[in-house]
């Protein structure tokens, strides 16, 4: 590979990476809201794939107060109701 293209990967990556990672994060809130019934709760069988999908933004979330509180705001704008 020449150092051009190869220059030109790794500035690819530098921007896509962080950015795939912020969309990941931040899509939390969007489909929860999109998945959730009138009521909002979740059925059962989306619980389960996104427990499984989201699994280390829950694990951060479990384990840290200050995220979960966050969690719970972000998930408060994202729903119609707000």
């Amino acid at each position: 590979m020449s150092e051009k293209k190869e220059s030109k990967l790794l500035w690819f990556l530098g921007y896509a990476i962080p950015i795939l990672l912020m969309v990941y994060v931040l899509s939390i809130g969007p489909v929860v809201v999109f998945v959730e019934d009138s009521n909002g709760n979740l059925h059962t069988k989306h619980l389960a794939q996104l427990r499984s999908f989201y699994a280390p933004v829950v694990w951060v979330m479990d384990r840290n107060m200050f995220c979960r509180k966050l969690y719970i705001k972000y998930h408060k704008m994202c729903s119609p109701n707000y």
